[in-house]
């Protein structure tokens, strides 16, 4: 008989009595030792420098401040946002 769990966003989802084998279990481990590794090299932050006017340092420090942002987190998030809708169009290109 299967157990039910509560799965977050999901909802309710049975659980299967299957025990993997020593092999299944070794396989696992690997995938999950890659699958953190992955995400620890996606997670990486770098610096960046650049070189902006005081006028659009000051105009991105207002607006972000109206919006309750730090203005750097402001600026990251434009910088992401053009680089998605820019990727998006290359894609159907």
């Amino acid at each position: 008989m299967a157990n039910k769990v509560h799965i977050p966003n999901i909802g309710i989802a049975e659980v299967s009595e299957y025990i993997p084998t020593k092999q299944e279990e070794i396989l696992i481990s690997e995938f999950e030792t890659q699958a953190e590794s992955d995400i620890a090299k996606k997670l990486q932050k770098k610096n960046i420098h650049f070189r902006w006017s005081e006028f659009e340092i000051t105009r991105a420090k207002k607006i972000a401040a109206q919006l309750g942002l730090p203005y750097q987190t402001y600026i990251k998030s434009l910088l992401k946002q053009g680089m998605d809708k820019d990727e998006k169009k290359l894609r159907q290109m």
